[in-house]
């Protein structure tokens, strides 16, 4: 056998074993995309199993009669602060309100939701001064009230017409003409101590002295892990509380 030969030789007993390499390798890379299809569809499964109540209050955003706040909520932090009604969302579009006739529910549903919604829920604009201290104002300062602890998540869909926003909760998704999901998550920090929760979700203004103008519906926190990513977010039950009645 000649040299030639040889290496004729090895070189294909080469290219075999490369071919077998390469063949396990796409049988663990199939094996492992499959394993992790399952782990996602059972993470998704255990989800939906769980029901996720609201922690946080008044998530249809029905403000007080004058229009300074929403009721329900602790806003802090704030020199001035106005709540203005634009619209009801409800059911289907052919049942939302414009209170204002600024079109501001039809920019919704062409933007963001334009499906059934069971039940109604207000879309307000929220005009406001922030207060000259360092103290983050808080749309609604409600992290210390006995219910915003453990696994929870936040969100709100909201468009900034002026100014800007701070504070734990970023933007998630985006939709057409400025409209964004904005959202938080947070587990349990540990089970040998007692748990933290974000003290300013969602804050008016980055800087004192600042002021801005959102719409904004549907914010508040409920139990448990929320997933979000697929747009899920809704309205959420609530439980009637001693202090309620």
């Amino acid at each position: 056998m000649t040299i030639e030969q040889n290496i004729a030789e090895l070189v294909q007993a080469s290219n075999n074993l490369t071919g077998v390499v390469d063949g396990k390798v796409q049988e663990i890379d199939s094996n492992i995309l499959e394993l992790k299809t399952k782990a996602d569809n059972f993470i998704d499964s255990a989800r939906g199993e769980i029901s996720h109540v609201l922690l946080s209050r008044n998530q249809i955003m029905e403000p007080t009669v004058n229009g300074d706040a929403i009721k329900g909520f602790s806003t802090i932090g704030l020199a001035s602060f106005e709540v203005i009604k634009e619209a009801t969302i409800h059911a289907t579009e052919s049942s939302d309100i414009d209170h204002t006739g600024h079109g501001y529910a039809a920019d919704f549903r062409k933007n963001v939701h334009s499906g059934y919604v069971n039940g109604s829920f207000h879309l307000l604009r929220l005009k406001w001064t922030r207060g000259t201290t360092s103290h983050p104002a808080r749309i609604d300062n409600n992290w210390n009230n006995g219910y915003q602890q453990g696994a929870m998540t936040s969100g709100c869909y909201l468009k900034i017409l002026s100014g800007d926003i701070s504070g734990g909760m970023q933007p998630i998704h985006e939709f057409g003409n400025d409209w964004h999901f904005y959202g938080m998550r947070q587990g349990v920090n540990s089970l040998n101590e007692a748990f933290r929760g974000e003290h300013s979700k969602l804050s008016l203004s980055s800087l004192p002295g600042g002021s801005g103008e959102m719409l904004i519906c549907l914010f508040g926190t409920v139990s448990g892990v929320v997933n979000y990513e697929k747009k899920t977010w809704g309205l959420y039950p609530e439980f009637a509380r001693i202090s309620d009645v």
